[in-house]
């Protein structure tokens, strides 16, 4: 009988332990569900919070597995690679009858400058670490920017400039 009993003693201690288990699930069941409407309630609370949270968490992961300082040493070899890409479209297009400026334009049409970096670039008393990321980031925001104003002001400027004018009807030697 004393088997019986032990067993029917294990079987109860059991069954408490499935009910525990049971109520602790249902418990963290409740607690994640709330914390997921308190998250949505704060969100919606502090969106600039919100969203300065999202760009810092962006930072972090970038700055794990983005490796700023490994594409540092390919810049000049995809800097090459990028004008010959651009020089043998020219090539193409010139070999299709277009004239140099009119290859040139049809090349870089569309096509946003490639942001290059060299040795030197900042100030002697300004480097990129005395920057912060902030500032850089607006520095090169500034120079994209730029540079787009200036390529639509030299393409309009391109556009209505009649060359047959500015070189005359005489034959070039």
């Amino acid at each position: 009988m004393d088997s019986k009993s032990t067993r029917a003693d294990i079987e109860a201690r059991l069954r408490e332990t499935a009910d525990a288990m049971s109520d602790r699930f249902a418990s963290l069941e409740e607690e994640v569900a709330t914390t997921g409407t308190a998250l949505r309630d704060w969100v919606a609370d502090n969106p600039l919070k919100s969203v300065g949270g999202m760009l810092a968490a962006g930072v972090a992961v970038g700055a794990l597995f983005g490796g700023w300082g490994s594409r540092r040493s390919e810049r000049a070899e995809l800097l090459d690679r990028h004008i010959d890409a651009l020089r043998a479209k020219v090539d193409e297009a010139m070999a299709a009858g277009d004239t140099p400026g009119q290859a040139v334009e049809k090349v870089l049409q569309g096509r946003v400058p490639p942001e290059v970096y060299r040795e030197g670039d900042l100030g002697a008393d300004e480097t990129s670490s005395e920057r912060g990321f902030l500032g850089q980031s607006l520095g090169f925001l500034f120079r994209l920017a730029a540079r787009e104003v200036i390529r639509n002001a030299i393409l309009s400027v391109l556009e209505n400039v009649d060359v047959g004018e500015m070189v005359g009807d005489e034959p070039l030697e």
